[in-house]
């Protein structure tokens, strides 16, 4: 699977949304998932119809997607706090979550003594 300095630069090289979602290498989905992924486009969201319609990652609004990656083994959508990873054998998504960073304060209430 991807390492961790790939995702690390993924996220510092796609930190913005593209000015238009047409930026958006949306076929690349299309063309080098197989059809067992049930990709499909619904109006302003990209649909992951092989995914429980329960997770919070079954419909993607494309306005909220940074961009759409190619790697070996797998196609990356990329969002604010998560990367999705569609594997381009089988169609199986793999979910990396950023770690969310403390803010100054919540880093000097960790240091004080209980």
């Amino acid at each position: 699977m991807i390492q961790k300095k790939v995702i690390d630069a993924i996220y510092k090289k796609c930190g913005k949304r593209p000015a238009s979602p047409d930026e958006l290498d949306i076929p690349l989905l299309f063309e080098k998932l197989p059809e067992e992924t049930m990709i499909e486009v619904d109006g302003n969201d990209i649909v992951i119809g092989s995914i429980d319609p329960s997770s919070p990652f079954y419909r993607i609004p494309v306005n909220h997607i940074h961009a759409i990656l190619e790697f070996e083994e797998a196609i990356a959508i990329v969002l604010h706090s998560s990367i999705l990873f569609l594997s381009k054998e089988n169609g199986s998504l793999h979910v990396h979550l950023r770690e969310l960073k403390q803010s100054f304060m919540e880093k000097l209430r960790n240091a004080l003594p209980g």
